[in-house]
């Protein structure tokens, strides 16, 4: 099966994605966490397709996108032929400039499955930011989400965009309660006077995680939490940590 964010599936992501993310809420959720902390620039871990990247710079923000696929840095850069994104990993990636603000969105800290990866992201980012800059990201909670897969094996979405109507049918299993992690199977399809047809397949192995654990990890990286937030999205109850180096 093929990865969701790679060769044409990175356009169906783009294309589904579109109806489920309120992305101008996204943007106003994530700039007004900056803006608070009186940030000048930001890096977008997992900037994905550029759709906050496209309101960052609508605003006149600072703006600078990072993701692994290049495939979703292709569109991205369609729809925003201006604004810089590089291809790197978050695990061990270095700017030739700190930022203020680095936020990694999209719950894309779900692929780091290992505690290296995570330990590996959070000691890029402290490396990158500068010293009163913040670090805000968020994570699936395990503690609601678990409970959720066991109780709904099969997981239904519709989506409508330019006229074309699509549909997923997906499933969680728990891979390894270790490190809470889960494999996710899913089907793409067009919907075309009720008939289905399938457009590409997804797998996916993530991690979720306890407050606790990602409470520790900062601790670890010398990171301290100036603001945890209890925020519903898409889908998936999640907690969004707002964190700082310590002094």
């Amino acid at each position: 099966m093929a990865s969701l964010y790679d060769g044409e599936m990175a356009k169906v992501y783009d294309l589904m994605y579109q109806t489920f993310v309120d992305y101008d809420e996204e943007y106003h959720f994530y700039n007004t966490l900056i803006v608070k902390n009186n940030c000048k620039n930001v890096l977008e871990i997992g900037s994905g397709t550029g759709n906050l990247a496209k309101r960052f710079y609508e605003n006149n923000f600072d703006y600078l996108g990072l993701d692994f696929s290049q495939d979703m840095i292709n569109i991205a850069k369609e729809r925003n032929p201006n604004v810089t994104f590089i291809q790197s990993d978050m695990r061990n990636f270095s700017l030739t400039k700190k930022k203020d603000s680095i936020i990694i969105t999209g719950r894309t800290t779900s692929y780091l499955i290992t505690n290296e990866d995570v330990n590996g992201t959070f000691a890029s980012v402290y490396r990158n930011l500068s010293e009163n800059g913040i670090f805000c990201f968020d994570f699936i909670d395990a503690n609601r989400f678990i409970p959720y897969t066991i109780e709904n094996k099969l997981i239904v979405h519709h989506a409508e965009y330019d006229g074309i109507k699509y549909y997923r049918e997906g499933n969680w299993e728990i891979a390894t309660l270790e490190n809470f992690m889960l494999d996710w199977t899913a089907n793409y399809y067009t919907l075309t006077n009720d008939i289905k047809t399938l457009i590409g397949s997804d797998l996916s192995t993530v991690r979720v995680f306890t407050l606790n654990e990602i409470q520790l990890f900062l601790y670890l990286n010398n990171f301290e939490i100036i603001e945890t937030i209890d925020r519903k999205t898409y889908a998936y109850d999640t907690y969004v940590i707002v964190a700082k180096k310590k002094s």
